[in-house]
């Protein structure tokens, strides 16, 4: 603390002292030094996002690549799939067989529907002649006879390009 000399009656006064103790003169404060200055300047506190805020620009972000990407599908036009007949028998054909194990599904129905325990049939292979306008289909499987012993079987079946069964060719033990 320093001594300074009133404003007003001119006595000796110490700066830390709100008013003059002999006139009640306010007394001003001394301008702070620099380094008073950055020392009490209060730090602003630092932006940070958080999960919620993170969340909430990755949305946004998202959200205008969809718009962007959005609007190069309108810019042109779709065309139409146009299959040739080959396709389309190719199509039917496909439909027609199993993608798990290969059998051809109306057949294996069939085969299922003429045994003593179904629920036994297990597929061996299947395999196939196009004869254009129809397929002959060879089916080899397992199954349960009527004692309860698994034996081995085929079916062979001329079978309509969409599938249906027409008629069984041979069956085999």
């Amino acid at each position: 603390m320093a001594l300074i000399d009133c404003p007003e009656c001119g006595k000796q006064v110490s700066d830390a002292a709100a008013q003059c103790p002999n006139c009640a003169y306010p007394i001003a404060k001394p301008k702070p030094t620099k380094q008073q200055k950055s020392a009490e300047k209060p730090k602003k506190p630092s932006k940070k996002l958080g999960c919620f805020g993170t969340f909430f620009i990755i949305i946004i972000v998202l959200m205008v690549i969809g718009a962007i990407s959005g609007n190069d599908d309108k810019k042109t036009p779709e065309k139409p799939i146009i299959k040739t007949a080959e396709q389309i028998r190719q199509e039917k054909l496909e439909n027609s067989f199993s993608a798990w194990d290969g059998s051809h599904i109306a057949l294996t129905k069939l085969i299922k529907q003429s045994m003593n325990d179904p629920k036994s049939y297990e597929h061996d292979k299947t395999v196939y002649w196009d004869k254009g306008d129809h397929l002959i289909v060879r089916t080899d499987f397992r199954g349960k006879n009527a004692f309860g012993g698994v034996v081995r079987n085929w079916v062979k079946a001329k079978v309509s390009i969409d599938g249906q069964v027409l008629e069984i060719i041979e069956e085999g033990p």
